[in-house]
Parts: structure tokens; C-alpha cells; sequence
């Protein structure tokens, strides 16, 4: 499953601490279930809050976490104090998604210098099967350590 290495040896500990300073993730209540070089898993109870109008999962709540799951993926590939940020995602919605879980499971594509080119597929969990129900793909810029914070 696993083409890349890390430019970080100590990538898991790096990422659970980016992950511990999102307050997104923890507002929706993510859980993170893999974490590998180039991969990461996480998951979500389907909850109230994230349904539309219609009770599916809501588009903006599935391309959050194509977003976070690809972007923790590059982070996973980058060197220690390096950061990644978002420059474009494309999401395809297939499939309505109702469940009793909402799962995310991100990839790198191709890593770079500058930037990481990501997937990202959407399932939600229904009676103890994965439906597939969006499929993302984004572009992630590697923020080097000198360059300011803002």
C-alpha cells in the first residue's frame, strides 16, 4: 500500500500534534484511525449536525474532511516544522450518504518539493459496509519552516 517515505522519522508524533491544534477536527468530532506515510484514515459518528436538508451527509461536511484527511496524509511526507496548506480541491459527489458513520481515508498521489498532489474517498459506514459516496482530489503546498506563519 506504501510507495513513500518520510521526510520526517518521527511523522506520527508530528501529525498527532497538528492534529491536537485543529479545533476543527475536534468540533466534528474526528476520529483518527490510520496514520502512515502518505495515508490517513479518520471517522466520524453521523450526526445530526451533519445532515442537509434532505438528512444526507451535507456536501460542505464531506468536502471538510476530503480536505483534512488529504492534507494530513501530505503532512505525513513532510520534514519536521514543515507545514502544508490547501491551494485547490475538486470533490465528486457519487452517492447519497446516510449511516452510522461518516469515513474518510486520504492518500498522496505524488509528493514534490513544493507541492503534494492528494486523493481523498468518502464512505459512510451502513449496516457494516463502506459506500463510497464522494471522491476528491487536491493540490497541498509545502509551507517551508523560514517562511512566515500567517
Amino acid at each position: 500500500m506504501n510507495q513513500f517515505k518520510s521526510r520526517n522519522p518521527n511523522f506520527k508524533e508530528y501529525v498527532l500534534s497538528k492534529i491536537q491544534n485543529n479545533h476543527f477536527s475536534k468540533h466534528i468530532g474526528l476520529s483518527f484511525d490510520r496514520i502512515e506515510e502518505g495515508y490517513v484514515e479518520a471517522s466520524a459518528p453521523f450526526v445530526t449536525f451533519m445532515e442537509q436538508q434532505d438528512g444526507f451527509v451535507h456536501g460542505g461536511f464531506t468536502s471538510a474532511l476530503s480536505d483534512i484527511v488529504s492534507g494530513f496524509a501530505a503532512y505525513t511526507l513532510v520534514e519536521d516544522q514543515q507545514r502544508v496548506m490547501t491551494v485547490e480541491i475538486k470533490i465528486s459527489y457519487f452517492n447519497r450518504g446516510m449511516g452510522e458513520k461518516v469515513i474518510g481515508k486520504g492518500r498522496v498521489l505524488k509528493s514534490g518539493k513544493q507541492f503534494f498532489f492528494c486523493k481523498a474517498d468518502i464512505y459512510v459506514l451502513r449496516d457494516g459496509i463502506e459506500h463510497l459516496i464522494a471522491k476528491a482530489t487536491s493540490t497541498m503546498a509545502v509551507i517551508h519552516s523560514k517562511e512566515p506563519k500567517n
